[in-house]
């Protein structure tokens, strides 16, 4: 599959898959299952070796809102609040379905990468954010689809429509009419 998560490819993260690959311990989550719950402070890092993760948060309408993805490869973690910040997550990351983790906890690693990692990775994300922030603002649900499909057209066989529609502010119902347009 096409990065969801562009901003991956434009951090070195060698130095972190190889320190997991060496010394973290695989973990399983059952679809469903945390990482971390919203609140909480993350306390594991890791690189999804199966399945995906999601980031959630719920609305005031109690409904469950997807604001990003980690994939097979990926790093999952709260980087911004439990990684750099050591305080409390905004999200959950819950797996989306059966997955498999090769984690370690966050203040080990961030011992090991120390301070050059944060200061290189910190700009990407920030820059991927602020993108996407603005992204929200001022292209229209269609296009903020056609551009999500250009990058990953095999996204609808790997995620429900549910967490694509939400994790675009759309309704299930008005991405099913994006998609018939």
């Amino acid at each position: 599959m096409a990065r969801l998560n562009d901003f991956l490819t434009k951090i070195d993260l060698s130095a972190l898959h190889d320190y997991v690959a060496a010394h973290g311990s695989k973990a399983s989550y059952a679809k469903g299952e945390k990482l971390v719950a919203e609140g909480e402070r993350c306390r594991y890092i890791g690189v999804v070796t199966s399945g995906y993760f999601k980031y959630t948060t719920v609305n005031a309408k109690g409904n469950e809102i997807v604001s990003g993805f980690s994939f097979e490869g990926d790093v999952v973690t709260d980087y911004v609040r439990s990684f750099l910040d050591n305080s409390a997550s905004l999200t959950s990351i819950v797996a989306g379905c059966d997955s498999e983790v090769l984690q370690m906890p966050i203040d080990e690693v961030r011992l090991h990468l120390g301070p050059d990692f944060t200061a290189s990775a910190s700009p990407v994300l920030l820059q991927e954010a602020y993108r996407r922030y603005l992204d929200m603002l001022v292209k229209s649900p269609s296009e903020r689809y056609l551009e999500l499909m250009a990058r990953c057209p095999t996204l609808f066989r790997s995620l429900p429509a549910n967490e694509i529609a939400s994790y675009l502010g759309v309704s299930r119902r008005q991405l099913h009419r994006i998609r018939l347009s």
